[in-house]
């Protein structure tokens, strides 16, 4: 499966559109799935859209890439706070002594 194979080289199914044949395929796919859920009768099947689900596919490639970089920032600052709270907690520590 070409999807399959871009996801193994690429870490996810955002195939550009200019990787034709793939990429418009994708493309469609999407554009289907949107259709679908305004409640259009298009050809994308409850199976497929399971299917493409199931190995990660995106049907809003730029919603999902903001909420990744979200998720990425929240864990960093995460991280960046726990760092701060040990730092103080230490500071404090050797102004006790």
């Amino acid at each position: 499966n070409k999807l399959m194979t871009y996801k193994v080289n690429h870490g996810d199914c955002n195939v550009p559109q200019k990787w034709k044949p793939l990429g418009s395929w994708v493309n469609r796919q999407r554009k289907q799935y949107k259709k679908k859920q305004n409640g259009e009768k298009v050809s994308l099947s409850d199976q497929r859209v399971e299917k493409l689900e199931a190995i990660g596919f995106s049907w809003g490639k730029k919603k999902d890439v903001w909420n990744d970089r979200f998720k990425e920032l929240k864990q960093f600052w995460t991280e960046v706070c726990s760092l701060k709270q040990d730092f103080q907690t230490l500071f404090v520590s050797f102004q006790v002594l």
